[in-house]
């Protein structure tokens, strides 16, 4: 078992596993990016922003923050703060 993220571990003796940390669901093969297993939630910059940066992000509207969440018990895994049209940042590579 290695702990790759605060509810995400990798588990597994000939398979390797995402596992939620909190819930214990089995969120799938560590040979692909977990965020494929993950629920998504976009939302926008000026949801993180001080009210006063806020209506410029909003106003912009170029960036976004991806939101990541055991599929299972919604725990948040991750949060990518991106522009909006980027896609989706790869973060956790298991060794296999």
């Amino acid at each position: 078992m290695v702990r790759v993220l605060e509810y995400l571990e990798v588990v597994g003796d000939r398979e390797k596993f995402y596992r939620c940390l909190k819930c214990g669901s089995v969120l799938g093969s560590a040979k692909v990016d977990y965020k494929n297993f993950a629920l998504k939630r976009t939302v926008p910059i000026s949801k993180a922003q001080p009210a006063s940066l806020a209506s410029y992000a909003m106003k912009n509207n170029t960036f976004v923050m991806r939101e990541y969440y055991c599929p299972n018990c919604a725990v948040m895994f991750e949060v990518d703060m991106v522009q909006k049209n980027e896609p989706q940042i790869h973060s956790i590579e298991v060794k296999l």
